[in-house]
């Protein structure tokens, strides 16, 4: 139950109405010695984790832009009622480090992912939408979901592959917003990985779908 925290920028962001936080900023530099002092804070305080109710007990950087704010342990649960009974046991700071109690959401938005992928399945493998594969410079399609900046998935989603960046808006002319009532989003792969575009308004595609104005906000 020691481990840095990973996804503190989400659970920060989510639990404090705070700017994201951490390691995903691709700026972010981390403070080396910082991290060293909260991580030797937890492994001196292993009582944390075996409190009742406690998940998990992390630690990591709270990041507002590109600046370090602080260095904070985060006790983890599961329910907001034990987030309400620890936050009495634990105390508010510890060995110089702020402790915040916060609710981990982690594996109800997994299990709320996986189904929205298997929906999303459905659609891709769907006769009835093959005729996307048939769109020049289209390399496949894909189930996936659409998230908020945080992780939280909203939405499934119908990734439609590119075989090239510079193809994007052509594919996108030709792609309706939404596929069997679920938005659409566009990739690429290359040598490095996968990228992907959420679609917004003011895209210049065709428009064959009743839902189309209802499309979330939130990058994938």
């Amino acid at each position: 139950m020691r481990r840095q925290a990973k996804t503190v920028s989400l659970i920060l962001a989510l639990t404090m109405g705070l700017s994201v936080a951490a390691r995903s900023e691709p700026m972010f530099k981390a403070d080396r010695a910082a991290d060293k002092a909260a991580r030797k804070a937890v492994l001196r305080n292993e009582w944390l984790s075996n409190l009742p109710y406690v998940t998990d007990v992390e630690w990591g950087p709270l990041v507002c832009g590109n600046e370090t704010k602080e260095y904070d342990i985060l006790v983890m649960t599961d329910t907001e009622d034990h987030k309400t009974l620890l936050e009495k046991q634990v105390p508010g700071s510890l060995e110089g480090f702020p402790v915040i109690v916060v609710v981990d959401r982690s594996e109800q938005w997994n299990r709320q992912d996986d189904q929205m992928y298997a929906k999303a399945r459905t659609v891709v493998y769907d006769p009835a939408n093959k005729w996307i594969l048939k769109i020049p410079h289209v390399t496949r399609m894909e189930p996936s979901t659409v998230k908020t900046k945080f992780g939280e998935p909203i939405t499934p989603a119908v990734a439609i592959v590119v075989d090239h960046q510079s193809s994007l808006k052509e594919v996108q002319s030709k792609v309706p917003k939404t596929i069997g009532g679920f938005p659409t989003t566009f990739g690429q792969v290359d040598d490095w990985g996968e990228w992907f575009h959420q679609n917004r308004e003011g895209d210049d595609r065709n428009n064959d779908n009743e839902n189309d104005d209802d499309q979330p906000d939130e990058n994938e």
